[in-house]
């Protein structure tokens, strides 16, 4: 138990049926990237990286620092500053030193995750409305792991990723695996969750030496879409799953698997088959656009995990329309962007180019660049 707790706080710093086809490489859209840059003006002691990210309401891009604490929103439009909150970390209104995940669901609607089981509901000032202390017994006696880092408020409800309770998950057989449920769905009134997927087989395979963690999105009706390290993506439709297959072209098409015969020997080779390899990472639904844009980061492993700035040097990016149909994919150039920052706008679809060898990174801004659409 120690191990999986240990392991948990380490994935926690880090950190997005049918069909086996192979995926489409004829794009139905024309995807140009332009010069026009947009920036942010960052405040004083708010670095580029490993931030929460999401746009609301329509209208803001939203960053939380977890190093100042601090929630940052900006104009989608013009880039403009909008505001800082500063979060407390004691008293009536604190949260603790270690906020996990992070999901605004308005501007004065904030949740966020505290340890590995608490949830705080907060106000657009930083105030505290409600704390839940989530009830993980039952979970735990059928040896399921709450993933509180992974969670986002669908339009039924508070979803959470999950995964089993078992720190060399090797140990288990796909069978097992495939009973184990991956999305749960939190009642707060009774404290308690219910599984709404488990691991499709078709992902599980034969060979557990892989990444398994499933990340959550948020589709154009506002319900939950789990994005594991596959071609497919598993949409929650009136409590259904469906699978759509959302590949790039230039990914393998069964997930990376580690060559060790027990990658839980070294915790570098965990931290690499979790972080490094070829690995779909965000989903992001673009509304301006009727897009939704999937990143996959391409394997790049650091010199030393020390490295808390380290991002990959490529990403690529799938398209699909709102019927998650694929409609086209682009491959990035190297050293220039980072894919976890993406929003639309009627213009486009803007990428930060706030990558750590980029010379055009700024000490003072953000940046993004315009990526436009045609179809």
């Amino acid at each position: 138990m120690k191990k999986l707790i240990l392991f948990f706080g380490l994935l926690s710093l880090l950190f997005g049926c049918n069909s086996a086809e192979k995926s489409e490489s004829k794009s139905k859209i024309q995807l140009t990237i332009t010069d026009t840059i947009k920036t942010f003006e960052l405040p004083v002691g708010v670095g580029h990286f490993n931030h929460a990210f999401q746009t609301v309401e329509d209208r803001y891009v939203l960053f939380f620092d977890y190093k100042s604490f601090q929630i940052i929103t900006y104009s989608k439009e013009d880039g403009s500053l909008i505001q800082t909150v500063q979060l407390e970390k004691e008293g009536p209104n604190g949260v603790g030193k270690n906020v996990l995940g992070f999901f605004a669901k308005s501007l004065d609607e904030i949740y966020l995750t505290a340890g590995s089981n608490t949830l705080y509901k907060m106000n657009g000032k930083g105030e505290i409305l409600q704390k839940f202390q989530m009830d993980t017994e039952e979970l735990e006696k059928d040896g399921i792991s709450l993933f509180s880092n992974i969670f986002t408020i669908a339009n039924d409800g508070i979803y959470f990723a999950a995964f089993p309770m078992v720190f060399e998950w090797t140990s288990l057989s796909p069978e097992e695996l495939t009973t184990m449920p991956n999305l749960l769905k939190f009642d707060s009134l009774s404290n308690s969750f219910t599984p709404v997927s488990y691991f499709p087989a078709e992902f599980v395979g034969t060979n557990l030496n892989k990444a398994i963690f499933p990340l959550l999105s948020l589709g154009p009706d506002q319900e939950p879409v789990i994005n594991l390290n596959f071609r497919n993506l598993y949409q929650v439709k009136n409590g259904k799953i469906q699978a759509h297959l959302a590949a790039h072209s230039e990914f393998p098409e069964e997930p990376t698997t580690s060559s060790m015969p027990n990658m839980f020997e070294d915790m570098n080779e965990i931290m690499k088959m979790i972080n490094n390899v070829d690995i779909y990472t965000d989903l992001f639904y673009l509304p301006e656009q009727e897009l939704l844009v999937r990143v996959a980061k391409f394997e790049d492993i650091p010199e030393s995990t020390a490295d808390a700035t380290f991002l990959a040097s490529q990403w690529g990016l799938v398209f699909l329309d709102t019927d998650y149909k694929k409609i086209g994919e682009i491959t990035l150039e190297p050293n220039q962007y980072n894919g976890q920052y993406i929003f639309g706008t009627n213009e486009g679809i803007w990428i930060s180019t706030d990558h750590p060898e980029n010379p055009e990174l700024s000490e003072d801004f953000m940046r993004f660049q315009l990526i436009e659409v045609n179809r």
